[in-house]
């Protein structure tokens, strides 16, 4: 594969979508009878953490956290990423992803790959919702694309 200066934006790209892959959901169980703000959680009671929460709080990235900017994760002069300790797409802990490191790499040369050859582009007359679809995890909403060759 042969790279150019493209790829820095292309990394700006890949960066948006790299939490597509976040789990959004932490499970844990209590390890004895809990409260928790006022409510009280038996022991051995399955719990949820909703990563979401942490991935979309104005306290930690800023008010314009629904805003496409991927240079949130990028140094100061552009030139490394930079990953913030409350960006936690693998989740944490012992139950983290142990592919993280592969399914980075992986998904980085694959979008590189992709777009090098092609544009991506909503159908003429129509527009890419980013929004996701709500469920156990976050997905993208369906829709159509199309893939023009760049050369």
């Amino acid at each position: 594969m042969i790279y150019d200066q493209r790829l820095t934006c292309l990394c700006k790209i890949y960066l948006k979508y790299i939490n597509c892959i976040n789990g959004n959901i932490l499970f844990n169980s209590t390890l004895q009878d809990t409260e928790l703000k006022g409510y009280f959680i038996p022991k051995h009671t399955r719990v949820l953490s909703v990563t979401w929460a942490l991935d979309h709080d104005t306290k930690l990235w800023g008010n314009d956290v629904h805003e496409y900017k991927p240079e949130r994760f990028l140094s100061q002069d552009g030139s490394k990423v930079v990953k913030p300790e409350y960006a936690i797409p693998f989740s944490i802990g012992k139950r983290s992803c142990p592919g993280k490191s592969l399914a980075e790499v992986e998904v980085f040369l694959y979008l590189v790959a992709i777009l090098q050859k092609f544009e991506v582009l909503p159908p003429a007359g129509k527009q890419v919702d980013l929004e996701a679809e709500f469920g156990i995890n976050l997905q993208p909403k369906k829709q159509e694309i199309c893939f023009k060759r760049r050369h």
